[in-house]
């Protein structure tokens, strides 16, 4: 499979029609596409060919398939850089091209096809760090930039926690402090181990410690801190979340 990319010139010709053009997102491919730009939609990246590689689109509930589509993405991309894995343009060549099917798969496009749902997910939407994760391709590869960890007896464990809810992600991974694997992994192990010894680890509390990450953030340069002090933090945090008042006599 060749890694190919949009140009930014495309991308604002596409975004500037989407209007006129947004039904034709229910089509089989993006050959209309490239009939309406009238030049050539996809350019060769730098790098050669990478394994082909197909995604999970077996269940009923799209979502399902998310922990395994980070994988496969991330394990045949992880070349990329950060940089690179930033880069609009790259994802747009993805999501247009030979993943034209899984984006309209996990986010129902055919049902759901406005304006807003193809911008987001076909292309970015938002800003910078919000649109990563709402991108369909990008958002399988940060989850396994974040989550994955070689040292880990099963090295997705953080992954297939992190993908059994998608509050979990926009939580977790839609926060400033959630751009370095090294806050994000020990970040997790505190709730995957508070969650072990009993306590209710829910999408609300769930929620609470990454406010509570990101208040650390403003006091910590969190980068420099040793993984287990986070993981302490937050487990003691997860802790206190949840201790009983004394009842006065």
């Amino acid at each position: 499979m060749k890694l190919q990319f949009v140009s930014y010139d495309n991308i604002d010709i596409i975004k500037s029609n989407l209007k006129e053009w947004v039904e034709n997102f229910k089509l089989d491919s993006s050959d209309w596409l490239q009939e309406e730009l009238g030049n050539i939609l996809f350019s060769d990246t730098k790098f050669g060919d990478v394994p082909d590689f197909g995604l999970d689109m077996t269940a009923d509930k799209p979502f399902l398939t998310e922990a395994e589509n980070a994988k496969r993405v991330y394990g045949n991309l992880h070349f990329l850089s950060d940089s690179q894995a930033s880069d609009e343009r790259l994802w747009a060549g993805l999501c247009l091209g030979p993943f034209w099917n899984y984006v309209k798969y996990r986010w129902e496009i055919d049902k759901k096809c406005t304006v807003a749902n193809v911008q987001q997910h076909f292309l970015f939407g938002f800003g910078a760090r919000r649109s990563l994760t709402r991108n369909a391709l990008s958002r399988l590869w940060w989850i396994g930039r974040l989550t994955y960890d070689e040292h880990r007896s099963d090295p997705w464990e953080l992954t297939k926690f992190v993908c059994e809810s998608s509050d979990y992600i926009m939580h977790i991974l839609e926060r400033n402090t959630s751009n370095n694997p090294t806050i994000i992994r020990p970040f997790l192990s505190a709730i995957i181990e508070a969650k072990a010894q009993g306590l209710q680890m829910d999408t609300t509390a769930v929620g609470e410690l990454a406010k509570y990450l990101n208040l650390l953030g403003g006091i910590y340069i969190l980068d420099c801190l040793p993984e287990q002090r986070i993981h302490d933090k937050i487990f003691a945090k997860a802790t206190e979340m949840q201790k009983i008042p004394a009842v006065s006599a």
